[in-house]
């Protein structure tokens, strides 16, 4: 890690924007760990982290206990709180779910999205096509984000719809981890633009295969390969 202050400076600035603070505090440290700012193995303090986001060590505490039930981190009695050397493990297994419950919304969309669903994932594509160009990373990551949802939503599937829902934090921030490398974002819009070729053409079994293929390509150079 470059320094606790990198870290810590990460955590406070995701305070700023506060849902609740029990979410915000969940959801900036999975980020953390998600995005390689914490490593398994590494030790978290309550006081630290308390003092970084500018709160009590309240929510820090609920936090932790949300994130050992996730896998992410584990708390070792006597010894402290410290990132789970299985964490990657997790990742990796959710987003195999990810990609089976994606591609399905894949198939589906093919076979079931309106002409006007259509126009509007083009328009969507050439947004993010836009933005590559501009080197806009942050925005593109809202955008793939979005691109994704548009799919899903296509889909016309509630049961669906909330699997992806219950995910949908380490999913953006998993995809902020693969789009911090240039090499990613290229091939990430490439395969993007073939997804959404196969579904414009009404094509569900390749839809899905597609889609399916891109989520776990992108597990495999990120997570094994450590692309990031």
């Amino acid at each position: 890690m470059n320094g606790k202050e990198d870290v810590f400076q990460f955590l406070s600035n995701k305070t700023e924007n506060v849902k609740s603070l029990r979410e915000v505090v969940i959801e900036s440290l999975r980020e953390a760990i998600i995005t390689g700012q914490f490593k398994p193995g590494d030790s978290l303090k309550e006081r630290d982290l308390s003092k970084a986001m500018g709160i009590s060590t309240t929510p820090i505490k609920e936090a932790f206990r949300i994130l050992e039930h996730e896998g992410l981190i584990k708390t070792l009695p006597r010894k402290g709180t410290f990132v789970s050397e299985l964490a990657e493990t997790n990742i990796e297994e959710i987003q195999m779910l990810r990609g089976v419950v994606e591609g399905l919304a894949a198939r589906l969309t093919a076979a079931k999205a309106s002409d006007e669903q259509l126009k509007e994932l083009e328009k969507q594509i050439e947004k993010m096509e836009t933005l590559l160009e501009n080197e806009e990373v942050d925005d593109l990551i809202e955008e793939n984000t979005r691109f994704h949802k548009m799919i899903s939503d296509a889909a016309g599937n509630s049961m669906i719809s909330r699997v992806l829902m219950n995910i949908s934090s380490f999913d953006k921030a998993f995809r902020r981890r693969a789009l911090m490398e240039n090499k990613e974002i290229k091939a990430g819009y490439s395969e993007h633009r073939k997804i959404f070729d196969a579904i414009k053409s009404r094509n569900p079994e390749l839809s899905e295969q597609l889609l399916k293929q891109h989520i776990l390509r992108t597990v495999t150079d990120v997570l094994k390969n450590k692309g990031v």
